[in-house]
């Protein structure tokens, strides 16, 4: 097998690779986001860029299968990061690497379609005898499958969790909502709404991973509804907010730290009297605030799951699952450029004395699983509404009155029945 003889298949993997590479390079360093550090994002351009490079001298000395089965890892995880790029364009606006990442969606397809290509090219080759040749078939497609499940399919969902592109965000809805600006603890600029406190107290709500300030504006309009003061925020990477993108939430208490400086600021607010209402991802961040930020006098955490290895082997052990869950926290760690702190059980139990309410929808995600451990492990005060047939963060929006009721209610006995307003 030499060079010249393969000379096209060489020729076009590297100037793929190349190009899927180049945007690694925009990504991380060029075209990165207002607030990101220059060295937040250098690892994973690193390991990009060895993988690459080790790949481009390696390839024309590799039999055709290895070559094969490079050209599509690659290539899927080209296409995956291009695709999202893409996506942006569509809803918004081509910006700052949204145009190398065209081009490294272009690279993606041609590396899945050299990756088909080869095999059909030198099928047989190296195989003695019609039997071996079948038996090299069905090696192949069981490490391929392996691969897909703990390498490709992990990764693929840890490009999608920390490269999610931003949304447009609306105008505000009505006339009580206040377009405001603050800062996270570590100084990256957040943009929310804010909406005036009627009775002294306030609740900050943190929306979920994939979304920003819009997807939690129903639990936001619920609550300004019964008098309390509401901040609802883009969490960083997201919205209008400064900073990289993970739908895991990790570094988002710094982002739950600065919602509650602002509200601690505002004159219509009693210090003594501030909430938290979080959904999915944003539960999980607000369980995390409250072991430190005392501060925080309440917290409904509708749809905590889990947000890191720790959480899913505190929860399950080991099974089938564990590998996938290894290699996808393991690229989030390598893409994002940072880690996700203590497991949630561990921090529940260090929530008390903050009154925790905690909300299990259904069990997609092992979600009233997670929530039976957190509530075994915190201390009181803490409660537990599970439904069974619930859908994840659904339940305000498929039993309205029941949902109001509770999580009203919750907040009526933390936050107005405090003995002194300013805590």
């Amino acid at each position: 097998m030499t060079l010249v003889r393969h000379d096209w298949e060489t020729i076009a993997f590297r100037g793929a690779t190349a190009v899927a590479l180049l945007h690694a390079i925009d990504d991380a360093f060029i075209s990165r986001q207002q607030g990101v550090a220059l060295g937040q994002h250098a690892l994973a351009a690193a390991i990009s860029l060895a993988a690459g490079v080790a790949a481009i001298v390696a390839f024309p000395r590799l039999r055709a299968g290895f070559r094969a089965g490079i050209s599509l890892v690659f290539g899927v995880l080209a296409m995956v990061n291009g695709a999202l790029h893409v996506a942006h364009i569509k809803v918004d606006a081509a910006a700052a690497s949204d145009y190398t990442g065209v081009f490294a969606l272009i690279a993606g397809c041609a590396l899945v379609v050299l990756g088909i290509v080869i095999p059909l090219r030198h099928r047989g080759e190296g195989a003695p005898t019609r039997l071996r040749r079948w038996e090299y078939r069905a090696v192949a497609v069981i490490a391929g499958v392996f691969v897909l499940y703990v390498l490709v399919g992990p990764v693929s969902v840890g490009i999608v969790t920390t490269h999610k592109h931003r949304e447009p965000i609306p105008d505000t809805p009505n006339m009580t909502y206040e377009p405001v600006v603050f800062r996270a603890s570590d100084g990256l600029r957040l943009s929310g709404w804010y909406v005036s406190s009627m009775n002294r107290a306030a609740v900050v709500v943190v929306h979920g991973g994939g979304g920003d300030r819009t997807g939690s504006l129903r639990h936001a309009e619920l609550v300004a509804r019964h008098g309390y003061g509401v901040l609802a925020y883009d969490s960083r990477g997201r919205g209008d907010s400064e900073g990289s993108p993970n739908a895991l939430g990790w570094d988002w208490d710094k982002d739950v730290a600065g919602a509650l400086t602002f509200l601690s600021q505002q004159p219509d607010v009693d210090s003594g009297r501030v909430g938290g209402l979080g959904l999915s991802t944003g539960a999980d961040v607000l369980i995390e605030v409250a072991t430190t930020h005392r501060e925080l006098k309440a917290v409904v955490s509708d749809g905590a799951t889990a947000r890191s290895f720790d959480d899913v082997r505190n929860l399950v052990r080991f099974d089938e699952t564990t590998p996938f869950f290894w290699t996808f926290t393991t690229a989030v760690r390598a893409f994002a450029g940072s880690a996700p702190g203590e497991p949630l059980e561990e921090l529940a139990a260090r929530v008390t004395p903050t009154p925790l309410l905690l909300i299990a929808s259904g069990n997609a995600q092992r979600e009233a699983d997670y929530n039976m451990l957190y509530a075994e492990a915190a201390r009181e005060p803490v409660e537990l509404w599970a439904i069974p047939d619930g859908t994840h963060t659904a339940a305000i929006r498929e039993r309205p009155s029941e949902y109001e009721r509770r999580v009203i209610g919750f907040f009526e006995r933390t936050l107005l029945a405090q003995q002194s307003p300013t805590g």
